[in-house]
């Protein structure tokens, strides 16, 4: 089993162990990078349309491709040293406005919110999705180390206390909305309410399977993974959309441009080959039972946000998060798991009525 993670050619689900969905990639490229990236085959470089987007002030409408680029054109990027960890900060909005704070889930990066957060722009909020460690523009961990639940939290922590001077509305989408959760119940006065997308939540792993995780993690660090070349960012584009079909091409192809980097045949992700290994999230210190506990701590205001035609959630666990979040909102969207892609006007709905 160690050994067939090596093998994976894109992103997907990952055991059902890890409870965290391997998806939708993007991030982006250093622009003095950016020009060497074959877009499609018929062409071996162009800017990236982020960089050339025009500014406009009106809210477009979502997946053409001139409305998409006009939606990149309004986010801006900032980076902040944590604790010697290097975080790339997704922005939107006025300084001035109400914060929202967006978590991604794993394999995923702060651009994917782009379309929930033009939407809460447009009424006057600053958005702030920063990329997690190893993701996006972030930096990576050394040769090593992990990333581990808790270093995310305590990187959530250290964004907090530079970014936000009162209390503001935090959401998280699968595994942003673990860290979310762990955050709210750790410091609770920091934040005004939470909103958790998708939420998972740890799971239960046997004694095989805990042998399985180890064993690919030293594996790793003995072999670190390769990321699979593709011959151009079209080519990445297209592999996204298999992981995630309510991606439009357009959405899809700019995603692409920001998570890929040029290399030797083409182009292959940016983000750090470690995150597909299972020991650095799992293995934390933090059992499903001692996690529902922190859940019950939360005297926040909570929605819960789930997609009608999800399977990512098993009933025992809805079950469960129905019993540790007593109080808590819950919304039923159309959509799957991935419902910033899926339903990104109800996550804004949900949020500017929260």
């Amino acid at each position: 089993m160690a050994e067939a993670w090596r093998k994976i050619q894109l992103p997907r689900l990952l055991q059902p162990s890890t409870q965290i969905l391997a998806r939708r990639l993007a991030y982006e490229l250093p622009q003095e990078m950016s020009h060497s990236i074959p877009r499609s085959k018929d062409e071996s470089s162009r800017a990236s349309p982020v960089a050339a987007a025009p500014h406009l002030g009106r809210n477009p409408a979502p997946h053409s491709e001139t409305h998409l680029e006009a939606f990149a054109a309004t986010m801006t990027e900032k980076f902040l040293s944590v604790r010697g960890t290097t975080i790339c900060l997704c922005t939107w909005g006025p300084e001035s406005g109400p914060l929202v704070l967006c978590l991604h889930g794993i394999l995923e990066q702060g651009a994917s919110w782009l379309e929930v957060a033009t939407r809460l722009a447009a009424q006057g909020y600053r958005i702030v999705a920063p990329d997690l460690r190893g993701h996006g523009r972030s930096t990576h961990v050394q040769q090593g180390n992990s990333y581990n639940l808790l270093d995310f939290l305590a990187d959530l922590d250290g964004i907090v206390e530079q970014i936000a001077d009162k209390p503001f509305t935090l959401v998280g989408h699968s595994l942003g909305s673990v860290v979310g959760a762990l955050f709210a119940s750790i410091r609770p006065h920091r934040i005004r309410n939470l909103i958790m997308v998708e939420t998972i939540l740890p799971s239960e792993v046997s004694d095989e399977e805990a042998v399985d995780q180890l064993t690919t993690h030293l594996d790793y660090l003995a072999k670190p993974l390769e990321h699979p070349v593709f011959p151009d960012v079209e080519t990445a584009a297209e592999r996204l959309r298999l992981s995630t079909p309510a991606l439009s091409k357009a959405l899809a192809m700019l995603l692409a441009e920001r998570i890929t980097e040029p290399c030797e045949g083409g182009v292959r992700w940016r983000w750090a080959p470690l995150l597909r290994t299972r020991a650095g999230i799992a293995f934390n210190g933090i059992s499903k039972s001692r996690y529902l506990g922190m859940l019950r701590r939360i005297r926040n205001p909570i929605t819960l946000i789930y997609g009608d035609r999800s399977q990512f959630n098993r009933q025992d666990d809805l079950q469960e998060q129905r019993q540790a979040l007593t109080n808590a909102q819950r919304i039923v969207v159309p959509g799957g798991h991935n419902l910033p892609i899926d339903a990104p006007a109800a996550i804004a709905d949900a949020i500017l009525s929260s």
